[in-house]
């Protein structure tokens, strides 16, 4: 009970950022900034507490050149957190669906962080011809190495009785982006922890986990089309822990037409270190 008390004060003391896109299944919280032309669409991870907060520093970075647009699917950030059957159809038809509200239907550049690399496979050959471009973040790729653990009901257990939150509360700093001292205000790193307690284990992101199997085998032999332009971001650090890192990606990016991939001394989290260098790879790529 103190947990659901404490959630409800917490939320009554932040401010929601964004806005809401109502499409079929539920809400989508999405944040538009920045006037430019083009349009950026960016799409977080698995897992992110604040995909908003999250890109935060790459948004900074584009949002003077660009139209930025980031997406909190269900169970990220804002948007609903009990929508289920995460099969990588319903997730691209919801961004289809969400991005279709906000009326951008082609033209507009996608961009896709760690598993949401999955989706954008999926979503860029379910609707082909709208992306005009595909910028990934140490995107997943459809190979057996990289499905996740199934998720058991302990870890919703550690949330709803609040388990979660007190894990966190004794070591704070799980939390925090890892990025340069000065990119995130105190207040924002609050916000993040805060939501990483609300959004921790939510039914969605247990059935997305889950269904990782299922969807990787939806995209099994799937390609990118070979006219897409793709830039790829590599982090060094997987690429020294993982050896089918880089050869899966090489591979992935062959047979396009124009493609690019680009290793950054970092970790996962390129965007949180390395914004500057990637806004700059990626306004020369799609210029």
């Amino acid at each position: 009970m103190s947990n659901l008390v404490l959630g409800a004060v917490e939320r009554a003391n932040i401010d929601p950022y964004g806005e809401i896109a109502n499409i079929p299944g539920g809400m989508v919280n999405v944040s538009v900034t920045g006037e430019g032309e083009q349009t950026v669409v960016l799409l977080a991870g698995y897992g992110t507490a604040s995909p908003v907060l999250d890109f935060k520093p790459l948004v900074t970075e584009l949002e003077d050149a660009y139209k930025v647009i980031v997406i909190e699917r269900f169970g990220y950030g804002f948007s609903d957190l009990d929508a289920t059957t995460r099969t990588v159809e319903n997730i691209s038809t919801e961004l289809h669906d969400t991005l279709s509200k906000l009326g951008v239907n082609d033209s507009y550049v996608l961009v896709a962080h760690s598993l949401a690399g999955i989706y954008s496979l999926d979503y860029v050959n379910r609707f082909p011809g709208e992306v005009s471009a595909l910028v990934t973040i140490d995107g997943t790729v459809p190979e057996d190495f990289a499905v996740a653990p199934t998720i058991g009901a302990g870890q919703r257990l550690l949330s709803v009785t609040g388990w979660a939150r007190w894990m966190i509360a004794l070591n704070p700093a799980i939390t925090a982006p890892s990025a340069p001292v000065g990119v995130y205000s105190e207040r924002e790193i609050e916000q993040i922890r805060l939501m990483t307690i609300w959004n921790y284990a939510n039914p969605a992101i247990i059935d997305e986990n889950n269904r990782s199997a299922e969807n990787f085998d939806a995209v099994a032999g799937m390609s990118y089309p070979a006219e897409l332009p793709v830039l790829a971001f590599l982090s060094q650090q997987l690429i020294d822990t993982n050896g089918q890192w880089l050869p899966a990606h090489e591979q992935q990016l062959e047979p396009l037409d124009r493609s690019e991939l680009v290793v950054l001394d970092g970790g996962h989290y390129l965007h949180w270190t390395h914004s500057e260098e990637m806004a700059e790879s990626l306004n020369r790529f799609i210029r």
